[in-house]
């Protein structure tokens, strides 16, 4: 609406209001006018509903992705250090890339540990070009730890911002779907000090903004990332539109004690992951500012993993789900826990991940039947339904299933008889196997969402 047919709109609203305002007439001025100039005065500063309502649309600089936009984009990833340790450096294939993007992952995080010179670059761009040519978004993180643990903060600010500086100029070319993260996560002296860290920032944005100016920077708070400490990030420039928020929670998986107790998934179980959702939600609420969950495992698979694989599917499926409900995109750490990069295959199962949790991961809301046992041969993904013998032999799949994922409040019900007859198995868990009778005997399935974990 322009500024005049606003004008207009509140003289007419007054004018039907004047006989109740009649005692403006004794005064020396017109109360309609008094207000009209009001009214004019606030669509000159720009107060008016018509003119927010298209601020932000109207604001954007057209062909350039915003952080909402990205965001959109992101869905779910894995860390990755094929640019961080050696071992990976020396044994990465392409191949890997194509097979994380061909089993439904959207992003990558690349962790990077090593200085900013052609020995890095080296392999950096070659994974990078890899990722954007087989649809991976590409999250460049700087793992700064050696600097971060030093004595001389002002020494170590200046490692960072020169190092982001430098690969900042590098990449100022490449798709603006590659994204940076100043930090994997903060340690040593920027671990617990936030105005420390803000005044890092105050530093490597300007910097990363002399060649990128509109590139997406993600930056994390103290604190391993709480979400709870969002709200100390301090930016050197507020209005600046293309930064966003990393934060996370159970980055080394959940623990059979302590603050991130998860046994079987108790009602106060779910609430220490849900505080923390809660926190970012609030903090994205109150800002506007859109955020990113850098890093979480379905199991304590640093300290030898006390979670086999049915329990690793119910973990993370309330964990996928929950964090959808809050719209935040995620990378799970890390990829060599599902995928076996010698040998360029997924792992069926393991002493971490496996096949059955890197399903539930990708879509909880879908039974995942192997045809062999182990979760192992050829795989069918089943939303909830019933599925007699006729739609399993048009799948393929009829007299087939050796072992199945069961996405948490699921049940499945398999039959050995067509028709839903026969002998009739439960299941509510993930399950590797099945009896020697039933196995390979299944010919009707009925799959129930039962709608809670209670």
């Amino acid at each position: 609406m322009k500024r005049k047919e606003v004008l207009n709109s509140y003289l007419k609203l007054l004018l039907f209001l004047l006989p109740m305002f009649a005692f403006c007439a004794c005064s020396g001025s017109s109360g309609i006018e008094d207000v009209a100039e009001e009214v004019e005065e606030n669509i000159e500063d720009g107060n008016s509903d018509d003119h927010k309502d298209d601020t932000t649309d109207k604001d954007r600089i057209e062909g350039v992705l915003y952080p909402d936009e990205l965001v959109a984009q992101m869905g779910k990833g894995f860390d990755v250090a094929w640019s961080e340790f050696n071992k990976y450096i020396q044994n990465h294939s392409e191949q890997k890339v194509i097979d994380i993007a061909e089993a439904g992952f959207t992003m990558v995080r690349i962790r990077v540990n090593k200085p900013a010179t052609e020995d890095l670059f080296s392999h950096l761009d070659e994974h990078i070009n890899q990722c954007l040519k087989h649809g991976l978004i590409p999250v460049l993180a700087f793992h700064g730890h050696d600097a971060e643990e030093g004595e001389d903060m002002e020494q170590a600010k200046q490692v960072t911002v020169d190092w982001w500086r430098t690969v900042a100029e590098r990449y100022k070319d490449y798709s603006e779907l590659l994204v940076y993260n100043l930090f994997v996560e903060l340690n040593g002296n920027l671990k617990k000090d936030h105005q420390l860290l803000n005044e890092f920032y105050a530093d490597i944005i300007p910097a990363i903004r002399e060649s990128n100016p509109y590139r997406i920077i993600i930056v994390p708070p103290i604190g391993l990332s709480k979400p709870a400490n969002l709200q100390y990030i301090q930016l050197p420039d507020e209005s600046d539109p293309f930064v966003m928020m990393e934060w996370h929670c159970y980055a080394a998986g959940p623990a059979l004690e302590g603050n991130k107790q998860w046994t079987t998934g108790t009602r106060e179980e779910r609430q220490l992951v849900l505080d923390h959702f809660q926190s970012a939600a609030e903090y994205m609420e109150q800002t506007g500012r859109s955020t990113w969950f850098g890093a979480w495992m379905a199991g304590n698979y640093n300290k030898g993993n006390e979670y086999d694989i049915p329990a690793q599917v119910q973990f993370a499926t309330f964990f996928v789900r929950e964090l959808a409900k809050i719209g935040v995109p995620w990378c799970v750490n890390t990829d060599d826990k599902y995928y076996d990069y010698l040998n360029l295959k997924w792992y069926p199962e393991g002493e971490y991940g496996g096949i059955p949790v890197r399903d539930v991961i990708l879509d909880t809301e879908k039974v995942a039947l192997y045809s062999g046992e182990g979760y192992q041969g050829e795989s069918l993904r089943l939303s909830p339904g019933e599925y007699d013998q006729a739609e399993l032999q048009a799948m393929d799949f009829d007299n087939k299933i050796s072992s199945l994922m069961v996405p948490w409040g699921f049940k499945v019900i398999a039959y050995t008889g067509k028709g839903f007859a026969g002998t009739a198995h439960e299941y509510t868990r993930t399950t590797r196997s099945f009896s020697s009778e039933l196995e390979n005997t299944i010919s009707s399935l009925k799959i129930i969402d039962l709608e809670t974990y209670d």
